[in-house]
């Protein structure tokens, strides 16, 4: 679920009055903070179809790119909706992973984070666990990073909060977002693909933004968002179409 903090705790409402230096972050407030929780839901399934069995309506990907490729694959695969109607609010928005509440799940075992807003530090934790098994320190202006842990084990659930910085002397967790590493022969089926497309990518001498398209589009037609959001974020040079795509049509279907 996604788990939406009160950006002043106590504690920081103590430092804020009383001018005491507090340096760095409090993890240690992750359980123990309470606050509104909201939970995303959606009208689709939580147990996706298997990969094989959802047609292929988009046009082949190797041709010459036309106008509107990137945006027609987005809107044609039927992003998911939140229970709120895709509004999550806030000047932070957390884009990928997609949360589990949404029965959509991350192939990717080192997935990337994606957000908008500013956030000082990020931290992820075995699901209703509080043993922290990876974190990262971010820089102003950071608006994705790579986990670089050791790779997530398939089928298993995790914790992914995020802090914002109250003032330059403190950063308190502000959202959780809770997803789940696919398993078994879905898993395996998503694996073999890529490989066949990677192949024929390589064939093809294929660019940069297309083979991150192709992968994109396979993901998005079998549901797999958070993974077509990392594909989508993942080219350093973007079109004007992929650009308008980062960041217009993305954030106004998941935050506004």
């Amino acid at each position: 679920m996604v788990k939406f903090y009160g950006m002043l705790s106590t504690v920081a409402l103590t430092v804020l009055l009383t001018g005491e230096s507090v340096i760095g972050t409090i993890p240690s407030v992750r359980l123990g903070l309470t606050g509104e929780s909201l939970f995303l839901s959606q009208n689709q399934s939580q147990n996706n179809p298997a990969p094989t069995e959802r047609p292929r309506n988009n046009p082949p990907p190797f041709e010459a790119s036309g106008g509107g490729r990137w945006s027609d694959s987005f809107f044609n695969n039927q992003p998911p909706e939140s229970g709120d109607g895709g509004s999550r609010g806030g000047p932070l928005c957390p884009l990928s992973p997609i949360d589990y509440a949404t029965g959509i799940e991350v192939w990717s075992d080192r997935p990337t984070f994606i957000w908008r807003g500013e956030l000082a530090r990020i931290e992820l934790y075995p699901h209703n666990n509080d043993e922290l098994l990876w974190s990262e320190d971010l820089t102003p202006g950071t608006q994705q990073v790579q986990y670089t842990g050791v790779p997530l084990k398939p089928g298993q659930t995790y914790d992914l909060m995020l802090f914002e910085t109250v003032s330059d002397r403190l950063a308190l967790p502000s959202i959780e977002v809770t997803f789940t590493v696919m398993n078994g022969e879905k898993r395996q089926q998503v694996t073999q693909k890529l490989e066949q497309l990677n192949t024929e990518l390589q064939q093809q001498n294929a660019s940069e933004e297309m083979i991150a398209f192709v992968r994109f589009n396979y993901f998005a037609e079998n549901q797999l968002w958070s993974d077509a959001l990392t594909e989508a974020f993942s080219v350093e040079n973007p079109t004007e179409e992929l650009q308008k795509l980062r960041e217009e049509t993305i954030p106004q279907k998941f935050c506004n």
